[in-house]
């Protein structure tokens, strides 16, 4: 069979990418049309629906991505389209199970190994594009799904940086009024100072800047957030039996270096020596 392309750097970036496949193929121009030629047989027809599957999700599924984030949503940034396109690429390796749980989950091999079995039986020649626009219109349509999500999820995540960027800006600016605190960040969360006494409730609140509640522009979270950013320590001891809760991260990515991460075990531990210790 042939396929067709109007464009040179498409059909030589096609050889080539068969090519690396160990596909080698013929190429040729015919009145103004760049046209490969291939005879997919039964012994390497296989190898072929493999090559084309990997083409069209590496190189076609992203220009597609970048073509209408750039024409449909306006996106003229190449870095924000970058960054949308690498969650939608995430989202099919499955490493964005969270997201692609709200929408239908794409059967990508099986959709693109259908279409492409049929492009390979046909015995005439094809224009690429039109198998691309026509064949594959129900896949590109599923992938509009993922898109979508995606690009919720980018807003999402720059206002994650603006939000973390701000607080950033504020401890800075920060005297500090604690400068050593430990906290268990279990139900109820519970603040130490640095000879590991217990921080009362009306002691925490006493330190809270009013302004950040009241007048911050973005929402602090008052029973860890608000109070760590008004205490300003330099150095935080976090104690928690759940790493990788949302909060966490966010603390680590406010305080930073200012922040070290324990179990709530090591605590008690540390809190049993200093006592015999006093």
């Amino acid at each position: 069979m042939e396929l067709m392309f109007k464009s040179i750097k498409e059909a030589i970036r096609l050889k080539s990418f068969l090519a690396n496949n160990g596909l080698q193929d013929s190429f040729q121009e015919k009145r103004g049309r760049f046209i490969y030629s291939f005879q997919p047989s039964d012994t390497n027809k296989d190898e072929y629906v493999s090559a084309l599957i990997q083409y069209i999700q590496t190189v076609k599924r992203n220009e597609w991505l970048d073509q209408v984030l750039q024409k449909k949503y306006k996106y003229e940034s190449e870095n924000e389209r970058h960054d949308i396109i690498e969650i939608v690429s995430e989202m099919f390796d499955g490493e964005r199970q969270e997201l692609t749980a709200l929408t239908a989950v794409i059967k990508e091999e099986i959709l693109l190994h259908e279409a492409i079995l049929d492009l390979l039986d046909f015995k005439g020649a094809v224009a690429f594009d039109s198998f691309l626009r026509f064949r594959l219109r129900e896949y590109f349509k599923q992938v509009t799904s993922y898109l979508g999500i995606a690009i919720d999820e980018y807003k999402m995540e720059q206002d994650y940086q603006i939000f973390i960027q701000t607080l950033r800006d504020y401890l800075r600016d920060r005297l500090t009024r604690q400068s050593i605190v430990h906290l268990i960040l279990e139900r109820p969360e519970t603040f130490y100072d640095e000879t590991l006494r217990e921080m009362k409730q009306e002691e925490v609140q006493g330190l809270l800047d009013p302004r950040l509640l009241s007048n911050h522009p973005v929402y602090v979270d008052s029973a860890v957030i608000a109070p760590l950013l008004s205490m300003a320590p330099n150095k935080i001891f976090l104690y928690t039996k759940h790493e990788d809760q949302p909060l966490v991260r966010t603390l680590k990515n406010i305080f930073e270096e200012r922040l070290v991460l324990f179990s709530t075990s090591y605590f008690y531990s540390l809190s049993n020596a200093y006592t015999r210790h006093s």
